[in-house]
């Protein structure tokens, strides 16, 4: 509402924004000196800890593939039995947010919830069933979503795909050329539920000759190297044992080892019996394990204990100061004066959210980016669905919005 109480929109998520996505400006990221990225996973289920994982991990090792200089924090190249697309798992679309300027349009304001991935349009409309006008292909199962005609979010489930044709369990209440989404793709679904990811160690094998036998060297792609030197009969064999070397040898099955590279190191074509090959393949992998377990350092940081002065010397409600212990520290360090949290002493005119998200911004108000001021008298007001209202100050200097508790 403006301030004489007209209504500028009504029934709109105001303060619902897209998901962030960054993976397309990772590489940046990286190069002005970030070592760590966290997944917001909240509340999330496993296939959308699985997807957007393997999206990240996936982008992270195209970058390291062709950037020498930076290197992987541990061990290990993951291998995925699917291929990775954020949208199918949970989407409001996508925004990088702001790591540059100002975006174009960083809202969600039709709903909160995940709309998926945008699949077509409806096409035309038949008594069970209607048709599809689109690139991607639905399936038996699938969960689709709309906004309706008052902009509302409904949804409906597919019973049956025929070509472009779609048949729901329930006729919705659709129009044609409305937009469609897929919130829920039941094959995609299917591949997370099984054992879809694998990381393994990457591994150099060679297998050579001794006076008394063979000699089997691993090395790994940190550099760790184990030698098991066994005794065997040297017997010449009537057909090339190539092949049948490299695969008895390099089945390295549920340790965590991939053999990336096999060395044949022999001066006849030798017979070697595959019950022998197998025991000391093993012998070789377990020690390399116990080899890389000797060999592993955990970096530890140790917190020193400081006196370095606050620079501030009094706190207010947006210190968050709610117990005793995080009230001694700040005194501790040179503060005279700290307030309470918001939740233990709700103070007058307080700002209860500061954000880049601007709705004058988004309304096309905006006269540094728009050129164009609000046709509504100001202060703006949320109101919500219960009549409580927050004031909204506009802080343009700083390219911020804050809500306020009035």
């Amino acid at each position: 509402m403006d301030a004489e109480g007209k209504t500028i929109v009504r029934n709109k998520h105001l303060l619902s924004l897209k998901d962030m996505n960054r993976i397309e400006i990772l590489e940046e990221l990286i190069e002005a000196g970030v070592t760590s990225f966290k997944i917001e996973g909240r509340l999330k289920d496993v296939s959308y800890v699985k997807n957007i994982t393997a999206a990240y991990r996936s982008r992270l090792d195209e970058i390291l593939q062709r950037r020498p200089e930076y290197r992987r924090a541990s061990s290990g190249v993951s291998q995925y039995a699917f291929t990775p697309q954020p949208d199918k798992s949970f989407s409001r679309g996508f925004t990088p947010y702001l790591p540059d300027q100002k975006p174009h349009d960083i809202t969600s304001f039709d709903t909160p919830k995940s709309l998926g991935e945008e699949m077509g349009s409806v096409k035309e409309i038949r008594r069970n069933h209607f048709t599809v006008a689109g690139v991607k292909s639905f399936h038996n199962g699938d969960g689709v979503c709309y906004l309706n005609e008052k902009g509302v979010m409904k949804g409906f489930r597919i019973n049956r795909v025929e070509e472009n044709k779609i048949y729901p369990a329930e006729m919705p209440d659709i129009t044609p050329r409305t937009r469609l989404y897929r919130n829920f793709d039941q094959e995609f679904e299917r591949q997370l539920l099984r054992k879809s990811a694998e990381r393994k160690i990457r591994v150099e094998m060679e297998l050579s000759e001794n006076p008394h036998g063979y000699n089997l060297s691993l090395k790994d792609e940190d550099h760790i190297r184990v030698s098991i030197n066994f005794p065997a009969p040297k017997e010449i064999a009537r057909t090339s044992q190539t092949e049948q070397l490299k695969k008895q040898l390099t089945k390295l099955g549920n340790t965590p080892f991939q053999v990336t590279h096999f060395t044949l190191k022999l001066s006849e074509n030798y017979f070697i019996p595959a019950s022998l090959l197998t025991e000391y393949r093993r012998q070789a992998a377990d020690k390399l394990l116990q080899n890389r377990k000797i060999n592993y350092r955990q970096q530890l940081h140790k917190i020193q204990e400081s006196s370095h002065p606050y620079p501030e010397n009094k706190l207010t409600y947006l210190g968050n100061v709610r117990n005793p212990e995080a009230k001694r520290f700040y005194l501790q360090h040179g503060v005279h004066e700290v307030s309470p949290a918001f939740e233990e002493e709700t103070p007058e005119n307080s700002v209860l959210m500061f954000c880049k998200h601007c709705i004058r911004y988004s309304m096309g108000w905006c006269n540094r980016y728009h050129q164009q001021s609000s046709p509504y008298p100001e202060p703006f007001y949320l109101v919500t669905s219960d009549n409580r209202r927050f004031r909204l100050e506009f802080d343009c200097k700083k390219c911020e919005m804050r809500v306020t508790n009035p």
